[in-house]
């Protein structure tokens, strides 16, 4: 220990020179006074030697157990000391490891999670692609009636647009992700952001035969980005209309109060499958009564954009003997 250390050379060194420098002086006041100094000291260089290999046997220790855990060990554990400098240094190594593990486990999710999310996109780029391929190899059959190359070609416009929703969605996602995007705080009516979300449903709502019906009071009102929540608002207004029948209805019910505004939109269709509602916000996630085209972003999407809006949103059925999905989202007032 002393042999590789400096530091206590130096140490030990200076307490012999200062001993011997003791033993001189106390030679001018006989022998007795040279032996109680030689023995006084030499007790006291052994007490420091012994508590010297004590404190480095510790930190001996702590080295061998940080060593371990370089080299992939998992179940590490720091000896736990009382008191002293050791002690302290423990315990800070013990806050480190704990602290670099988490780090690590958040960093393997992240990596499952981009993994997961690559698959799940390349499986929904690839069911439109393929069907493209289909149509291409069908525009070669020269006997091709005219009215079957529109339907085609209309087949073909509708694959394309999903490619196109599903990338400018997931682009709008990251963004959001990477705390890109700036939200507007300005006070804005909500029966103009409604009109403005249903405006794109309103030749579909017709086609299918779903009547929209909202109940909003004129002087409600949400602080906050109008364009982003009206998109949101839209996503499920076009989620309910996908799952509403004909003759259906599609409700939009506001309160407006101090505190929040609140919007409960509501359909008459046939509602979730009630091992769905947890994860109906999840990313890529497609219910038991989702349809084939669904992709599973258009919730996950609404759901960024309120929160970051100081807002919070539900789903769930309607209380019987109503049917259909439910959605209660609320807009504070002030910060939460």
């Amino acid at each position: 220990m002393i042999r590789n250390n400096a530091e206590l050379r130096r140490e030990y060194l200076i307490c012999i020179v200062i001993t011997v420098i003791l033993a001189c002086g106390a030679s001018f006041l006989g022998r007795n006074s040279v032996i109680a100094v030689v023995i006084t000291s030499v007790t006291l260089i052994l007490i420091r030697l012994l508590a010297d290999i004590r404190r480095y046997r510790r930190i001996a220790d702590l080295s061998d157990s940080i060593d371990k855990i370089l080299h992939g060990a998992e179940n590490v554990k720091f000896e736990e000391y009382q008191e002293g400098e050791v002690a302290i240094l423990s315990s800070e190594i013990h806050k480190l490891v704990i602290r670099l593990r988490e780090q690590a486990s958040q960093l393997l999710a992240d990596k499952r999670f981009l993994s997961d999310s690559i698959a799940d996109i390349a499986h929904q780029l690839r069911t439109p692609l393929t069907s493209m391929n289909i149509v291409v190899d069908m525009f070669s059959d020269a006997e091709l009636s005219d009215e079957k190359r529109f339907d085609l070609l209309a087949e073909m416009m509708q694959s394309l647009n999903r490619i196109e929703w599903l990338i400018n969605t997931l682009l709008k996602m990251s963004k959001i992700d990477a705390d890109t995007v700036f939200f507007e705080q300005k006070e804005y009516n909500v029966r103009q952001m409604l009109a403005k979300a249903a405006g794109p449903l309103a030749v579909p709502l017709d086609i299918n035969g779903v009547a929209l019906k909202m109940k909003v009071p004129e002087d409600a009102v949400i602080r906050g980005d109008m364009m982003w929540t009206s998109e949101a608002i839209g996503n499920i207004l076009k989620n309910c209309m996908e799952h509403t029948p004909e003759g259906g209805m599609i409700g939009v019910n506001v309160k407006h109060t101090p505190i929040y505004t609140e919007l409960v939109i509501f359909d008459t269709g046939s509602g979730f499958d009630p091992e769905d509602i947890p994860h109906v916000f999840e990313r890529f996630y497609r219910g038991k009564v989702a349809l084939n085209t669904s992709i599973g972003i258009g919730l996950a999407l609404t759901k960024m954009i309120v929160e970051r809006q100081n807002g919070t949103i539900r789903a769930g059925n309607r209380e019987a003997p109503a049917t259909g999905a439910v959605f209660t989202v609320r807009f504070y007032n002030s910060k939460r």
